[in-house]
């Protein structure tokens, strides 16, 4: 079951997210440690100097990869801790998230929060949030992300 304290008041379901999971951190990590483990830089600069040209900032971006975990989610923050506009209106209107807003389809401050980036599952988030319910939707709806290949609704009911 989702957990609601991994609910960003926009949509966002926080839960799955590549931050909070770690798996690209674990991922940039172990690549790391095999490369290290097998002097890799040499092999980069000796055999392979013209197609591994930028092999130091490959490992530049490794490492900072390695670090992109989410430690804190929204819900979390206590009073003005937190700068994100969509949160302060949530809270101000005594929302649990945007779905309780009737101009969320088209709100300025969740763009300008979410970009291009996470928008649209957001919205998508917050459409089915409003279709099942909080509660139903976190036991058994399906939590949109940027990553999602497969828009496709193989549910009857639409809950998708």
């Amino acid at each position: 079951m989702a957990e609601k304290k991994y609910l960003g008041y926009c949509g966002l379901y926080c839960g799955d997210c590549l931050g909070r999971t770690g798996v690209i951190a674990e991922a940039a990590g172990n690549f790391l440690n095999v490369l290290d483990k097998y002097e890799f830089e040499k092999t980069a600069f000796s055999v392979f100097p013209s197609k591994l040209s930028g092999y130091d900032d490959l490992i530049d971006m490794l490492m900072f990869m390695e670090n992109l975990r989410c430690t804190r989610f929204c819900r979390e923050f206590d009073g003005g801790e937190s700068q994100c506009t969509v949160r302060e209106c949530c809270v101000e209107h005594g929302y649990i998230t945007c779905n309780s807003c009737e101009s969320f389809e088209n709100c300025e401050k969740l763009e300008q929060v979410l970009g291009g980036l996470h928008l649209e599952a957001c919205r998508k988030n917050l459409r089915e949030i409003n279709k099942m319910g909080l509660d139903k939707w976190l036991i058994e709806g399906r939590k949109h992300h940027y990553w999602d290949r497969d828009n496709i609704c193989d549910d009857p009911n639409g809950y998708c």
